[in-house]
């Protein structure tokens, strides 16, 4: 069975995201940490189906660090102690916690000591406001950056790109450009 298709036109690199200019564009904060080798830890923050975990994978790979994935909703305490384990293992590491605000204030203190001393960068990605959700040691140690909606002009961008892509839909399906428009009569 084939993989959904948002799921092989997921990007792999910040240079394949689509929109969000002032984090991956060519002055965005995140294409300057990774020019610079300078990681750091950080919450993303937005509406759901932005992209906030895709960029966090994407910019863990161009880190060119170890990075595990976890879900703060499916996650225990003895896997999080596993994940910071490893970290320690690999020098610099990037742990990605999904659903951040949905630690509890324990989960979130037992990671504290690890951001603050470097074992590990955290980057936490959240639909709920981090101001609220998270605790202030831990948004202290960290960036928070918005990751916006995509516009009409950048969501046309991605549904050409899958139809031509060959891990999208290799230009089997022909879609005349009036069909991409939202406000447009068929």
């Amino acid at each position: 069975m084939k993989e959904p298709l948002a799921f092989r036109m997921r990007p792999s690199t910040l240079g394949e995201v689509i929109g969000q200019e002032s984090l991956v564009g060519e002055r965005g904060f995140l294409t300057n940490s990774v020019a610079k080798k300078a990681p750091v830890s950080m919450i993303l923050f937005g509406p759901p189906g932005t992209g906030k975990t895709t960029i966090a994978e994407a910019y863990a790979r161009e880190m060119k660090i170890h990075y595990e994935r976890i879900n703060a909703v499916t996650t225990d305490k003895a896997h999080m102690e596993g994940a910071i384990a490893d970290a320690k293992l690999f020098g610099h590491a990037i742990i990605i916690v999904d659903e951040i605000h949905r630690l509890d204030k324990a989960k979130q203190d037992l990671l504290l000591p690890y951001v603050e001393d470097g074992t590990f960068f955290l980057i936490g990605a959240t639909t709920t406001n981090p101001y609220i959700s998270l605790n202030r040691a831990i948004r202290s140690r960290c960036r928070l950056l918005e990751v916006k909606t995509l516009t009409e002009k950048e969501i046309v961008v991605g549904l050409e790109r899958a139809l031509a892509s060959e891990k999208g839909l290799n230009n089997v399906i022909k879609v005349s450009p009036r069909r991409f428009c939202l406000h447009c009569q068929t």
